[in-house]
């Protein structure tokens, strides 16, 4: 029995040395073009039992493709191709990895359409790996780099911090993320939650200051619902609030800057621009 797999195992290999050198060849001789590879229910009818060989062929096709790209060649008239492809391959096969990260360093920082499709992608990654943290990271940094939607980024960390394996970054990220977004008071009641998951006193101190800190954003958002009550619209700016609502406006140092996006007051960290 043994025998018998490794006399079909050898020319599978050699398959796939062999489709390698083709496509390497063909992108040397050829001009440099991607084809879009049939959906993955046309693939898995008509590989059989060979997804993992099949996806692998393809995503050779893919990789030889890239290595041949000529410097300044624009993403925008490959990405839409890669992207089919790379959707096609992981439904195909959703244990292989490689892709995943492909996805992640070719098509994320494109244009938000494809940070959009590498979302979608990484959700298969989740599925086929529910207990690994990388894939919810590169989903949470893509919604908040890429996208602008911290509330979005703020959930997608909010479950990773749940797994196993999770760093305890996951958690405080989705504080930060929804302070941003503008739910201030959930973050409020997740980071008293954190205190009390923590005996690290620095942690700790590091936490009730933020948490100070959130309350006294939340002192605007009221000065802010107060101020529509009075004059029937929300405040330009928040020193419109100032002195008829508040004294004056809070100072977080280099910590974290107020936003304004009406109605939501929100408090973000300065460097996370």
């Amino acid at each position: 029995m043994r025998l018998t797999r490794d006399l079909l195992f050898f020319p599978l290999i050699a398959a796939y040395c062999l489709v390698f050198l083709a496509q390497e060849k063909l992108f040397q001789d050829g001009p440099t073009t991607l084809q879009p590879v049939p959906a993955a229910t046309f693939l898995r009818a008509t590989t059989g039992y060979l997804h993992q060989l099949a996806s692998e062929i393809l995503f050779v096709q893919s990789s030889v493709f890239l290595g041949g790209l000529k410097l300044g060649t624009d993403p925008n008239t490959y990405a839409p191709v890669l992207a089919n492809n790379y959707k096609q391959i992981t439904m195909l096969y959703p244990q292989f990895i490689d892709p995943y990260y492909f996805s992640q360093s070719y098509l994320a920082s494109v244009a938000p359409e494809f940070t959009r499709a590498t979302n979608d992608i990484l959700t298969t990654a989740r599925d086929a790996y529910p207990t690994s943290p990388v894939y919810p990271f590169f989903q949470g940094f893509n919604l908040f780099r890429y996208l602008d939607e911290p509330l979005q980024a703020a959930e997608i960390f909010r479950q990773a911090s749940l797994l196993p394996k999770a760093p305890p970054m996951f958690g405080h990220l989705a504080v930060i993320l929804a302070a941003q977004g503008g739910q201030l008071q959930a973050a409020i009641i997740s980071l008293q939650a954190m205190v009390k998951s923590t005996d690290d006193e620095g942690i700790k101190r590091r936490y009730y200051e933020e948490l100070n800190m959130f309350r006294q954003a939340v002192k605007v958002q009221k000065a802010v619902n107060d101020f529509f009550s009075t004059h029937h619209r929300y405040p330009g700016a928040l020193d419109e609030l100032v002195p008829e609502f508040l004294h004056a406006l809070p100072s977080f140092g280099q910590a974290f800057e107020l936003t304004w996006n009406p109605p939501n007051v929100g408090l973000k960290r300065p460097h996370l621009k």
